[in-house]
C-alpha cells in the first residue's frame, strides 16, 4: 500500500481526494518539487525546500508548514514507503476557488515517494551518451518550478520519434534549459551552463560546487545556439539522471560522438559524492 503525506496528516493513496474546483487543477496554478531520496535519506532536502518555497512566493502563494515540519513529514513517509530507490514529490496547488481564478489561501500539499528506478535513464546512455532535440521556447516565470510542461508534453512524440532523451529550449539564439533537466556545455575544459531564465536545478548547482572544488573552471553564462553545436562536450543534470552526457543534438554529432573526458571525471565525481551521503 502506497503513503501520501495530505493536510496535515500521512494517508493511503486511495484516500486522497483533490477538488475538481482547485486551482491546480483547473488552471495549472500550483508548483512542485522532485527530490530522490540517497541511502534512505531525502537529498539536499534544505535545498529543495528553500527552491519549492521560493517558488511559491513568485505565484503569491503560502506555504502550510515550515522546514523543520517539512522535514519531520518527509522522515515519517520514509517509514512508510520502503523502496531501495525513491524519488519524492511535493506539490502545492492554489487549492479550492468559486470562480476558477480568486486564489483564498486554502492550497492543497501533498508529498508522495514513487519508485525511482523507472525514471532514471537506462545505463546505456550513461557509457555511450544520448541525443537531445531542439526547441524555441522559454518557460513562463523559468526561476519557479511550476506544474506547467504543456511544452514539454506537446513534444514528446517528436522526442520518441527522434530517439532522443530531452528537448533543450533556446530562446532567441539563446540556449536556455532542457524540459526536465538543466544542460552545460564545455570547451577547452571550461564548463559553460546558461544562469539567466531558467530554473536553478538543486543538482545543476551541486555540480558546480563538485566541479569547482575539483579544479575545473566553471562559467554561468548566456550560451548561443551555435557554441552548443560547437561545443567539445555536452551533458545534462537532474534529479532523475544526476550527469547524462549528450553526444548528438538535433541530427549534430558533438565533436566525436562519445562522452567527453571531463563529463565522464563529473561523472565519477558525482557517484563518489553519492556513495557518501
Amino acid at each position: 500500500m502506497s503513503y501520501v503525506f495530505y493536510q496535515g496528516k500521512v494517508r493511503p493513496l486511495r484516500q486522497i481526494k483533490i477538488n475538481p474546483y482547485d486551482l491546480g487543477f483547473l488552471r495549472g496554478y500550483a508548483v512542485f518539487d522532485v527530490m530522490k531520496v540517497v541511502n534512505q535519506k531525502p537529498f539536499l532536502i534544505k535545498e529543495h525546500w528553500k527552491r519549492l518555497k521560493n517558488s511559491a512566493q513568485q505565484l503569491n502563494m503560502k506555504m502550510p508548514l515550515n522546514c523543520q515540519e517539512y522535514r519531520a513529514n518527509v522522515k515519517q513517509l520514509l517509514k512508510y514507503n520502503k523502496f531501495s530507490s525513491a524519488i519524492l514529490r511535493t506539490v502545492l496547488s492554489g487549492g479550492f476557488s468559486q470562480d476558477g481564478f480568486t486564489y483564498e489561501g486554502d492550497t492543497n500539499f501533498l508529498i508522495f515517494l514513487e519508485n525511482a528506478e523507472p525514471l532514471f535513464p537506462s545505463h546505456k546512455v550513461y557509457t555511450q551518451g544520448s541525443k537531445i532535440i531542439s526547441v524555441h521556447y522559454k518557460r513562463e516565470i523559468p526561476t519557479a518550478k511550476v506544474t506547467n510542461y504543456l511544452e514539454a508534453l506537446r513534444y514528446q512524440k517528436e522526442k520518441k520519434k527522434n530517439k532522443a532523451l530531452e528537448i533543450v529550449f533556446f530562446w532567441e539564439n539563446l540556449v536556455l534549459e532542457a524540459s526536465t533537466s538543466n544542460i552545460f556545455i564545455v570547451k577547452k575544459s571550461t564548463i559553460i551552463t546558461p544562469r539567466e531564465n531558467i530554473l536553478l536545478g538543486i543538482t545543476r548547482n551541486l555540480v558546480i560546487k563538485l566541479a569547482q572544488k575539483n579544479k575545473f573552471l566553471v562559467k554561468e553564462r548566456d550560451i548561443k545556439i551555435k557554441e552548443l553545436f560547437q561545443a567539445d562536450e555536452v551533458f545534462l543534470t537532474a534529479s532523475n539522471k544526476n550527469i547524462v552526457p549528450v553526444v548528438k543534438v538535433d541530427n549534430k554529432l558533438i565533436k566525436n560522438g562519445k562522452v567527453g573526458r571531463v563529463t565522464q571525471k563529473l561523472m565519477d565525481i558525482m557517484q563518489d559524492y553519492l556513495k557518501k551521503y
